[in-house]
């Protein structure tokens, strides 16, 4: 042995070199690896992420989407609505007018009158007026009989 504690020829620390080379090479070659599979696993992140930024755009699309036909369906309830009120009404007025007519001419049949347009005019107001006052206090349209309106027509 020479002095410092080395071996002579040397092959001790040279072997103790490779060895520990080794042991770094395979170190190096496990952290190559490592970053690789790290590198990797971004690469998929960013897949993801840009995945998920188009679900959310999809998501906000369709949002939007939704938004407009809900509008349009209240829209035409409204619509509906108002045009049910409209022909509701419509419909009142025509059976109001139908009893008004009925009754004239039930009255006229009893009456044996001679017809006259401008009588049946005034008599067919009087007779509209009377049953829209009775249908205000509550009584029904077809409860108003011929006999109910006949001193209107005197």
């Amino acid at each position: 042995m020479a002095a410092g504690g080395w071996p002579d020829d040397g092959s001790g620390v040279w072997q103790n070199t490779i060895a520990a080379a080794d042991v770094a090479l395979e170190e190096a070659s496990r952290i190559q690896r490592g970053v690789q599979h790290n590198m990797r696993l971004q690469q998929e992140v960013r897949a993801l992420r840009e995945e998920l930024r188009k679900a959310h755009g999809e998501l906000d699309r369709y949002r939007g989407m939704h938004a407009r036909v809900v509008v349009g369906m209240r829209q035409l309830e409204e619509d509906n609505a108002g045009e049910m009120s409209r022909l509701r009404a419509e419909s009142e007025m025509l059976m109001v007018r139908h009893r008004v007519y009925k009754l004239l001419s039930e009255h006229y049949a009893l009456t044996a009158l001679r017809f006259d347009p401008a009588t049946f005019a005034e008599h067919r107001d009087r007779v509209l007026q009377h049953i829209l006052f009775q249908r205000r206090k509550g009584t029904p349209i077809s409860g108003i009989g011929a006999a109910d309106i006949a001193f209107l027509l005197l």
